[in-house]
């Protein structure tokens, strides 16, 4: 009888800290996302000027002594209506902000783009068969 078990997955060790601080969050019906652990990582204040912008499927958010939106007093930021359209974010969806201190910015990517990047990964740990 074939051995049934999955192959295991080599998974390099970090033996430094992560750069990045990663959270999982929800979109509100406003378009508000937050995180007190991601903007703590990024050292951001209320009323901090930020740039939103977005590229290759991800919203960017950058500290910005130019920027135009800011970070809310109760540590909301608020994805722009046309950045949530462009993206199919609503209400409820889940996001995952990705917080680069070094950077100071804040990168947000939708389940759609995530389920895009790691399709390739399931397919390996599901022994060769798609999700």
């Amino acid at each position: 009888m074939p051995d049934a078990r999955l192959p295991l997955v080599q998974v390099p060790i970090t033996t430094g800290p992560i750069p990045v601080t990663y959270a999982m969050a929800k979109v509100d019906a406003s378009g508000r996302v937050s995180d007190q652990a991601v903007l703590h990582a990024l050292g951001w204040m209320p009323g901090e000027p930020l740039t939103i912008t977005a590229e290759d499927g991800a919203v960017i958010i950058r500290r910005d002594p130019r920027g135009v939106f800011t970070l809310a007093p109760s540590g909301y930021i608020q994805i722009p209506a046309p950045l949530r359209t462009r993206y199919g974010l609503r209400a409820r969806d889940r996001i995952l902000l990705a917080a680069v201190p070094r950077r100071a910015t804040l990168l947000i990517y939708t389940t759609a783009l995530l389920h895009q990047v790691m399709t390739a990964t399931h397919t390996t740990l599901l022994g060769g068969e798609q999700p």
